[in-house]
């Protein structure tokens, strides 16, 4: 027996007499702990009151049925096997009792070699579920210590949502303000997914021209345009098994919504140029600091796809609304920023940390990122001082507050992965031109402004 059978409690649910003192007997010479119920009542009673690892249910009991037992029992998620006892002759009660959730069943009169077998394997069943389920626990905790730091209400809420649904494959559309954190419960969920081992294909619809975002996510057939000399497998392909997490969705413009809502309908694309149906398997989290509802009112999102985006929803606070995070997060990256730039800071003074948690933050965890890294490259100190972060802030070094602020960080983004995309366009054509520009699907005058535009000239 590779179980000890003294941790285990094992309830024998049954009217008859007999095979309540035959069962018993069995059990206490395998060494484990019992306890009897004559009623379905009394069995449920007994349920609510104590842990078992198995539970051997007779099918006919007064008042209530062992298979009116067994469904409370799953409907309740009671985590132990239950096994029928029923009578010779009734497999097709049995079989339904299977169907129903039973692990096994054996049938009267009780042969005490099957008996034996029977409840040992169920046994060895629930403790492998055991430790299956303590593994997991272990992982979960595991990541969320790596990856989320936080001790605050909203994003413990939103932290347990993430938990809940990594388990399904339903689309999630993840809301909050810029900054605060929604890339990382995507992040969060395809860890905790069965997907995990699988690609995680992120891409920021805000942040890639519109005019490349489609060739991006669909890819492009060999010879779709002028200057396509070979294949380009797209984003939708590379998170084949994986998961691909849309940042901004509310960005894409309604050509591309229409094309988006096939994919979810259909799980299946078509590249630029191409008439080849392929399947995907990929699962879909969307993010958005956008109000979509809104949106559709105003034409400008299509209420179908909201639907299809928004199975599921996640609701990330902004860091204001997270004061107890503000001194860990900054902590961290006091650390983590330290170390990398191979500078001493050690900390934060205490003037420094009141203005942080007195700041509204309206770059959110992404701002006080940025600001900390800043103001660890211009401390002649080992502590990060209050005027200096509110002299980057008033500077507009890292500024997030503000109309202009805003804009200038997202025309900031956009611009470094249009850079990226350039840079990647002229390497797959050996810096040709004409070529690059083809795969863009940009003039070749649009490409040279550009290059010039990002010191890419030769």
């Amino acid at each position: 027996m590779p179980f000890s059978a003294n941790e285990h409690r094992i309830l024998i649910a049954d009217d008859d007499t007999s095979i309540q003192f035959f069962l018993g007997e069995l059990l206490r010479k395998e060494g484990f702990e019992f306890d009897f119920a004559g009623t379905g009542a009394d069995a449920l009673d007994c349920l609510k009151n104590n842990t078992y690892s198995l539970v051997l249910l007779d099918e006919k009991m007064p008042n209530m049925s062992g298979i009116e037992v067994l469904r409370h029992i799953k409907a309740e998620g009671y985590p132990m096997p239950v096994i029928m006892i029923t009578a010779y002759g009734s497999k097709e009660l049995a079989m339904r009792a299977i169907r129903d959730g039973a692990y096994d069943f054996f049938t009267k009169p009780v042969d005490i070699v099957v008996v034996r077998t029977v409840i040992n394997r169920a046994i060895e069943k629930y403790e492998l579920q055991r430790e299956l389920e303590a593994l997991k626990t272990e992982n979960i905790e595991n990541i969320l210590r790596d990856e989320i730091i936080s001790e605050s209400e909203g994003m413990r809420q939103a932290v347990e949502l993430a938990i809940k649904v990594a388990a399904t494959d339903v689309t999630v559309l993840i809301t909050g303000e810029s900054g605060s954190g929604k890339e990382l419960i995507a992040k969060t969920i395809h860890k905790l997914s069965d997907r995990k081992d699988n690609p995680f294909v992120s891409v920021n619809c805000a942040a890639i021209p519109e005019t490349l975002l489609e060739s991006e996510l669909f890819g492009y057939e060999k010879g779709a345009f002028t200057g396509a000399s070979k294949q380009h497998t797209g984003k939708f392909e590379r998170a084949s098994k994986g998961s691909i997490f849309l940042d901004e969705i509310g960005d894409i413009s309604p050509g591309l919504q229409a094309k988006l809502l096939r994919v979810l309908q259909n799980k299946e694309i078509e590249r630029l140029g191409g008439t080849r149906t392929i399947k995907v398997d990929m699962r879909l989290i969307s993010a958005t600091n956008k109000n979509l509802d809104s949106a559709v009112k105003e034409g400008s999102f299509r209420e179908d796809l909201l639907y299809r985006v928004k199975v599921f929803e996640i609701k990330v606070p902004p860091l204001r609304e997270r004061i107890k995070d503000i001194p860990l997060l900054a902590d961290y990256f006091v650390r983590k920023y330290s170390r990398t730039m191979g500078r001493d800071v050690k900390g934060i003074s205490a003037s420094a940390m009141n203005f942080f948690i007195s700041y509204r933050w309206p770059g959110n965890v992404r701002e006080m990122e940025n600001l900390i890294q800043r103001a660890i490259i211009l401390e002649d100190t080992d502590t990060v001082r209050e005027e200096t972060v509110k002299g980057l802030i008033s500077n507009n070094t890292v500024k997030a507050g503000g109309g202009s602020g805003v804009k200038n960080r997202i025309e900031a983004i956009k611009s470094e992965e249009e850079r990226k995309l350039i840079i990647d366009a002229l390497t797959e054509a050996r810096w040709k031109r004409m070529e690059a520009a083809a795969r863009l699907g940009i003039s070749r005058k649009s490409l040279f402004n550009k290059m010039k535009k990002y010191g890419l000239m030769e």
